[in-house]
């Protein structure tokens, strides 16, 4: 997350870095700069004592627009950064609200993690995550009824369902927008004889982009997969046609888990309650079940977290004891589809010092595992992990360690990204509630 203070000095010197390779005098560049990052970081406090920064008219002829986009896309991406420059002035607005400056941002930038939807009574509803005084406001994130639980968070999306599982809302807290939908029919009781099914829902964009940073105003697909008799089930809804289709059915050994999807080259994995996968194809309405590595039969289910691989295809991550075995589904020389162990992480090495190398014996939290996976970021690397200090984010490609929040809470984290440009593509201020 965007932290101004440990990143300033490397956004100032790559700034400066490329100012520097432009036919400018040298002399105002760093005035340049230092008024740049006055506006856009509230750091004008930093530069009192060096009063002669250049006016805006000085400012705008010194920089032509050309330079002035190539440094708002070196810009961090959370979007409070991108909110202060672009009401520095209007000019500065103009520039950031383009169609093809957001475009040609959203391609340079991964979607940054704004924070967390829970369904936990405990804690609050939404957490946010980074600096206090860079996080959006939490109030903007409240959910449309505290009430209805969260199953997904995607594409700038949330997925809501009421409590009796008769509607679904898809709400995007980034622009307010609110589209009720009524249950999958197939799902209904009466079609499955009087049974209520097992069920799960994903939403995704229906857009034709990869950067899915520009879907405020894309339309939608919900998908609801649901297992009721030892078979799987599922029924697209597209925002579009606004109805639902039943598109497939499999023979499936075990029930769907409350736990979210994960979109994987356009494929949606559910995790099953036991030992399995469920896997469906977006373009061939393909559903079929995959077996998890035989070594995570025995583990707690709950610390078994499908995850992208490093290949960007499926992988799978489990937590045993004190250790992170990561997992590739990938093809061999022979064409046969299998699980590769590709590398094992021993966390103990890298947790923080308060967090206990141990097992509990004589405690009440004995009979849960020492470390218990909440939620992985679909896009990236980052995980988080409860222990019985607190809730942790571990970033697996440098293995960073963050302490997010002490409450002891073992319920299923909902990871929210989301990008927002206000004035663009329907954002606004207020949707976007910066502080």
């Amino acid at each position: 997350m965007l932290k101004p203070f440990t990143s300033l000095v490397h956004i100032m010197t790559s700034i400066a870095n490329f100012v520097s390779l432009l036919a400018i005098p040298k002399g105002p560049i760093l005035s340049v700069i230092k008024e740049l990052v006055s506006h856009i970081f509230g750091l004008g406090f930093l530069f009192k004592s060096r009063p002669p920064c250049p006016s805006f008219s000085t400012l705008q002829s010194l920089l032509p627009d050309d330079v002035l986009i190539e440094i708002f896309l070196r810009l961090p991406s959370h979007p409070t950064c991108l909110l202060r420059a672009s009401l520095v002035c209007k000019h500065w607005h103009f520039l950031i609200t383009n169609r093809e400056f957001i475009s040609r941002f959203y391609a340079c930038h991964r979607t940054p993690l704004l924070g967390i939807f829970t369904n936990s009574t405990s804690i609050p509803r939404f957490l946010t995550i980074g600096n206090p005084a860079d996080c959006v406001a939490a109030t903007a994130f409240s959910l449309p009824d505290p009430c209805w639980q969260v199953l997904c968070c995607r594409h700038n999306r949330v997925l809501l369902v009421s409590t009796t599982w008769r509607e679904l809302l898809v709400w995007n807290p980034m622009t307010g927008n609110k589209h009720l939908i009524p249950a999958a029919p197939s799902a209904d009781p009466r079609y499955n004889y009087g049974r209520v099914p097992e069920s799960n829902a994903a939403v995704l964009c229906a857009g034709s982009h990869t950067e899915h940073g520009e879907c405020h105003t894309s339309d939608f697909f919900v998908v609801w997969a649901f297992t009721c008799i030892r078979y799987a089930y599922a029924c697209i809804y597209s925002s579009q046609d606004g109805r639902w289709d039943l598109k497939a059915s499999s023979p499936i050994p075990s029930e769907l888990d409350s736990r979210p999807s994960i979109l994987l080259r356009d494929i949606l994995y559910w995790p099953l309650k036991s030992k399995f996968i469920l896997a469906f194809e977006m373009a061939t309405h393909r559903l079929y079940h995959i077996e998890c590595p035989p070594d995570t039969h025995e583990v707690y289910r709950r610390n078994v977290h499908i995850m992208r691989s490093e290949a960007g295809g499926l992988g799978l991550a489990a937590v045993i004891k004190f250790n992170m075995h990561i997992w590739s589904w990938e093809i061999d020389d022979e064409g046969v589809t299998r699980w590769v162990l590709c590398k094992i992480i021993e966390l103990d090495k890298f947790l923080p010092k308060e967090v206990p190398s141990f097992l509990c014996i004589n405690d009440q939290l004995a009979r849960r595992p020492p470390l218990r996976i909440l939620c992985l970021v679909e896009d990236d690397y980052l995980v988080f992990i409860w222990t019985k200090v607190g809730v942790f984010t571990v970033q697996l490609n440098s293995m960073k360690f963050e302490k997010v929040f002490d409450a002891d809470v073992c319920a299923t984290l909902y990871p929210y990204t989301g990008f927002c440009i206000a004035g663009a593509a329907g954002c606004d201020r207020e949707n976007l509630g910066a502080k």
